[in-house]
């Protein structure tokens, strides 16, 4: 954007180097060709004192212009100026305008001094003076203006870029703040996504804790219907204890009675047993004579008592073959010592039908 103006620029300043009618130019010939004529003034005296005054003030515009033509750092393209000397006036005949801008004829000054006299001579180079610098002054005024306008654009030209880097800048933080955000975004996109898979993973782990405790739930209910029917099972089977304990203690009695009674016939006699047979309620016809019974048989039959209890007690409680022979060996060891060896088939016959009478 700037470079094409600077470009016109360097253009324009190559232009005002080569014009041949350029304040430069014109001051080199003025000052060559006015040192006759300043000789013929300090003579004469007629020094104008306001050319010098405005040349005086256009050295300080020609410096500032001799520096605005150095080389920007801003720009990035350069273009190389080649300076050619102006030729001088002497080369080519001068045009003399008056003030009011009316051109006059060519003049040679050592004819008009042959023609005219010194006085005539003076008065045309005063005036070739004056119009030469009004020239010389509309056309420095003019670049000046030129410059000052290309001056003024350069500035806005450079306002605007700064304008523009600004607003780059402030484009490429935005960027940055952009993309800080993309990537805090995908950050937390990133987190989200394993978060998301720990509640995945959570939520599996839950629902296998709550498989394992449904099963644990129904093994429990499995565990106290068998704690119930055991509780069941042994409220039965204390029942069955104090059944039996009671067909126990009515077989203690039976037994003690059955034990009186062989007391009774042991002391008795065998008329005695004779008389009274009719009144007991088992027939002792077939019983022998008892012999006296000492001490240690009595504790012999006293054992055989018991295990005969204790089998008739097995026996009830569970009947089975094993059971019911085991009482059948208990019994006959108690008859054996009950009614003798020789009276075991009597006594057999006797246990059989009070095991049928007992209740």
């Amino acid at each position: 954007m700037l470079e094409p103006n600077h470009f016109i620029d360097l253009q324009r300043n190559e232009e005002s180097f080569e014009d041949p009618r350029s304040w430069l130019s014109q001051d080199q010939d003025y000052s060559s060709s006015n040192s006759h004529p300043n000789n013929n003034n300090n003579r004469d005296g007629n020094f104008d004192r306001v050319l010098f005054r405005n040349l005086v003030e256009m050295v300080p515009l020609v410096e500032s212009l001799m520096k605005d033509r150095r080389p920007n750092a801003s720009y990035s393209r350069r273009a190389s100026l080649t300076y050619t000397r102006t030729p001088s006036r002497d080369s080519f005949p001068k045009k003399i305008t008056d003030p009011k801008g009316r051109r006059t004829a060519q003049t040679n000054p050592s004819k008009k001094h042959r023609d005219f006299g010194g006085n005539d001579l003076s008065r045309n180079m005063s005036r070739d003076r004056e119009g030469a610098c009004a020239d010389d002054f509309s056309i420095f005024s003019s670049r000046s203006l030129a410059v000052e306008k290309d001056r003024e654009e350069l500035i806005k030209l450079q306002e605007q870029v700064e304008d523009l880097r600004k607003k780059l800048e402030e484009k490429d933080d935005v960027l940055k703040i952009a993309e800080n955000s993309l990537n805090q975004m995908s950050s937390v996109h990133v987190k989200l996504d394993e978060l998301k898979r720990q509640v995945v993973e959570k939520d599996s782990i839950l629902k296998t804790t709550h498989l394992q405790l449904s099963n644990a739930k129904i093994k429990l209910a499995d565990t106290q219907a068998a704690l119930e029917k055991l509780e069941w099972e042994a409220m039965t089977s204390n029942r069955k204890v104090e059944k039996l304990q009671e067909d126990l203690g009515s077989m203690k009695d039976e037994i003690a009675a059955f034990t009186r009674l062989f007391e009774e016939l042991a002391k008795s006699d065998s008329t005695t047993y004779a008389q009274e047979k009719n009144t007991h309620r088992f027939p002792l016809d077939g019983l022998p004579q008892i012999e006296p019974i000492s001490e240690i048989d009595m504790q012999k039959m006293e054992e055989a008592r018991r295990a005969y209890v204790a089998a008739v007690a097995a026996a009830r409680e569970n009947p089975s073959e094993e059971s019911l022979a085991v009482a059948a060996k208990a019994r006959l060891k108690l008859q054996a010592f009950a009614f003798g060896p020789n009276n075991t088939n009597v006594g057999n016959e006797n246990g059989s039908q009070i095991l049928r009478n007992a209740p």
